[in-house]
């Protein structure tokens, strides 16, 4: 009869203890008595130094793929994180034995055979592998007071890594200093020495502020094992920092702007790592340091560089963690690393940190363009699309370098705390043109979709395009002037077929500017291309295909908010009034330059919700802005519109009274106040809410108002030259003015 596991009866200690002994969850020695109940307890989550999942060779499993070490759970069981983030304090100088662990065992859900060509499942503490007969041991081979290369006293063990140990150390040539000894775990497996190896060669040659730095060396010992001697980062993971700081005391999903911020120093650092010929290959929270002691963000280090590789290694199997590696290394093995795998560690770390509580929950989350099926709110759209290009399953549809998915995190993070604080934070683009925006400056249902279409901004000329010099000679022409001109250029690349679409969209002549781009594969992967197809759309009547263009250059470049002007122009025109108003809202936010998209979350807001939230978008607009005068003018127009069912009109049209008085004179200045003085008449002129405001230096008294309105209606009838609008304007005056003897 096969003896049946009783419950640890070490104290805290949900486990079961094998026939040995020893807890089969914790790996320590059982010398209590067994628990009353003879029932095993379900053991939920186990303790966080035995939650993370180790790295793992690819194809290392019996089935040939990754086996996943510990079970998933329901990334979402009660909520969605994302709904409640939490910001990360900035990690405090900690005591380095503070760190130290107590039972440095690998838990028995961790434990595989370390030989590379077994990793089959395992139970024991230390034993011999049942399956090859390999020796194994998970236990740390060091202990407190060793001593290594006479200088380096070991204090305690961290953990432990795919490949090896990780100690505490005080270096005794150094007045004491912290330092970290990484060990290897199994000296006798080849492919686990070359990693090791590997890891040495890149840290002794790699030096950046964001990369931990090796100091030491150490020459195999008597066992075999050989050590390296690292700095100690006094801070924690990323993974460490989240835990404790959710509303209810446990784990929170990170502040999508501050993971973006570490996410920033984590490309610069895989940035210089490629120019250096080496792949991180094995990114995750867990990989991440945060450097301790202050008071602000805290800049963060990479560490554990046991699966780093040479680019152009394509024979060595590569290491990786479920749930992060791209899907071409588990699929292609030693050929499947390369920088754009790299881009797609770093997407999925930031959906680990930012859509999930715990690093093992990424698993279940969908990639690339799935994840746009999340229900993210409107204002985490950009981060969105940013996270479905870099974990795109086709690495060519993914950020080409790091430096090239810096500079969209860097946009979209703009976008996002505008966002939350409303404060503008314009950048300057490098693809676009900074152009003014100022088309469609109106509140009218529809727009010239010619004046649209020439109106956004303009992509830059690519610098290595043979005819880029050409391009830039030719000044300001007539339409018909320049195609003649684009016609007779020494080179027709892609750059001068572009200028020239828009030459002939200027010029009326869209079926030519269609033909044009006919001539490109659809599969090109140019969103220059893709832009320009969306401008002969949209001119062409064709909404939904200008939608799908425009729609492909946003999520190609998620952090340009030019792109997402394009896309928010061909989602309104579309008919998806409420879809637009996010994405011009989420332009205006970031950057009040770009005053079209002022006047196109008011057009939406208008169809959507009502004028006076359309209005109150308007009044945004600063004052120095060469558009105020007319968002004034719209603005005040709307509010005659507003219904009045909770008497704030008024308040709105004392706003806009407010802005109109900091303005410059403007031409139509009669006509605004003639219209805020209108609607503060037909207001609750008793209303509390506006007790001691005044409206254009007028007490909310209604005889003053009239009076007020009669001459704003008279400068008007001077003004005009139409004869039956003046006497229109005469008439009005007369029926508005207070009752008077004369």
């Amino acid at each position: 009869m096969t003896r049946q596991p009783r419950a640890c009866a070490e104290r805290n200690c949900p486990g079961a203890v094998d026939q040995d002994g020893v807890c089969r969850l914790w790996g320590h020695p059982c010398t209590g008595e067994p628990a009353a109940s003879p029932s095993v307890p379900a053991a939920a989550d186990p303790p966080q130094w035995a939650r993370p999942e180790q790295s793992a060779r690819v194809g290392s499993a019996p089935t040939g793929g990754r086996s996943l070490r510990v079970p998933p759970r329901d990334p979402f069981p009660r909520h969605r994180p994302w709904e409640e983030p939490v910001v990360v304090p900035p990690a405090p100088a900690r005591d380095p034995l503070s760190a130290v662990q107590s039972r440095p065992v690998v838990p028995e859900h961790a434990r595989y055979c370390p030989q590379t060509t077994c990793q089959r499942k395992v139970s024991r503490v230390a034993a011999y592998c049942p399956h090859c007969g390999t020796p194994y041991s998970f236990t740390p081979p060091l202990h407190k007071g060793d001593v290594r290369a006479g200088r380096y006293r070991i204090e305690g063990c961290l953990g432990h890594g795919g490949v090896g140990w990780v100690f505490l150390a005080r270096d005794e040539d150094m007045d004491g200093s912290w330092r970290v000894l990484k060990g290897q775990r199994n000296p006798a497996d080849r492919e686990a020495a070359a990693a090791f190896a590997a890891e040495r060669h890149a840290l002794i040659a790699l030096s950046h502020p964001r990369i931990v730095t090796i100091t030491h060396a150490l020459r195999p010992d008597d066992t075999g094992v050989g050590y390296l001697v690292m700095e100690y980062v006094n801070g924690g993971t990323l993974e460490d920092a989240r835990h404790g700081i959710g509303p209810d005391g446990g784990p929170a999903a990170v502040d999508v702007a501050q993971a973006l911020g570490y996410a920033d120093q984590i490309l610069d650092a895989f940035e210089y790592l490629h120019d250096q010929g080496w792949l991180y290959c094995d990114l995750k929270p867990e990989n991440v340091m945060l450097v301790g002691g202050y008071a602000s963000d805290s800049p963060v280090k990479l560490v554990d560089f046991g699966a780093a590789r040479r680019i152009d290694n394509t024979v060595s199997p590569p290491w990786g963690t479920a749930g992060f590696e791209a899907p071409e290394v588990q699929r292609l093995g030693p050929a499947g690393p390369s920088v754009r795998s790299d881009v797609y560690t770093v997407g999925r770390t930031l959906a680990a940190l930012t859509l999930v509580v715990h690093s093992a929950d990424v698993r279940p989350l969908p990639e690339g363009h799935d994840l746009l099926r999340l229900s993210l709110p409107a204002r985490l759209d950009p981060f969105a699309r940013l996270l479905a290009r870099a974990t795109a399953a086709d690495p060519q549809e993914r950020f080409g370098s790091a430096a090239e998915m810096r500079e969209q995190a860097r946009g979209v993070r703009r976008q996002v705390r505008s966002a939350v604080d409303g404060l503008s934070r314009p950048g300057r683009s490098r693809l676009f043109s900074p152009a003014a925006c100022a088309f469609a400056l109106h509140t009218e249902a529809t727009s010239d979709p010619v004046e649209v279409a020439l109106g956004l901004p303009t992509p830059l000329v690519d610098g290595d395009d043979p005819a880029a010099g050409f391009l830039a000679s030719l000044g300001p022409a007539e339409p018909a002037e320049l195609i003649r001109l684009l016609e007779a250029a020494p080179e027709h690349t892609a750059q001068v077929t572009y200028r020239t679409v828009r030459a002939y969209l200027a010029a009326g002549r869209d079926a030519e500017a269609g033909a044009l781009l006919a001539g490109f594969p659809d599969g090109l992967r140019d969103w220059s291309l893709w832009w320009h197809r969306g401008l002969v759309a949209s001119v062409q009547g064709d909404t939904a295909a200008a939608r799908e263009w425009f729609g492909r250059v946003y999520g190609w470049l998620p952090g340009e908010v030019s792109a997402r002007l394009g896309y928010a122009v061909a989602v309104e025109a579309d008919g998806d009034h409420a879809g637009a108003a996010d994405h011009y809202r989420g332009v205006w936010q970031t950057d009040q330059g770009v005053v079209a998209a002022a006047f196109g979350l008011a057009r939406c807001l208008r169809v959507a919700e009502d004028p006076r939230s359309a209005a109150a978008a308007l009044l945004t607009m600063p004052e120095s802005a060469r558009a105020s005068a007319a968002a004034v003018t719209c603005a005040a127009r709307m509010l005659l519109e507003a219904p009045d069912d909770d008497g704030r009109r008024l308040t709105a049209a004392l706003d806009a009274a407010a802005v109109v008085e900091k303005l410059p004179p403007f031409a139509e200045r009669d006509l605004v106040e003639a219209y805020l003085l209108r609607v503060a008449l037909d207001g609750d002129l008793r209303d509390g809410r506006n007790t001691g405001r005044h409206l254009f230096g007028h007490r909310l008294d209604e005889r003053d108002l009239r009076r007020a309105f009669e001459r704003a209606c008279r400068r008007l009838a001077a003004a005009t030259a139409d004869r039956a609008e003046r006497i229109a304007l005469v008439d009005l005056a007369n029926a508005t003015r207070p009752v008077t003897w004369w």
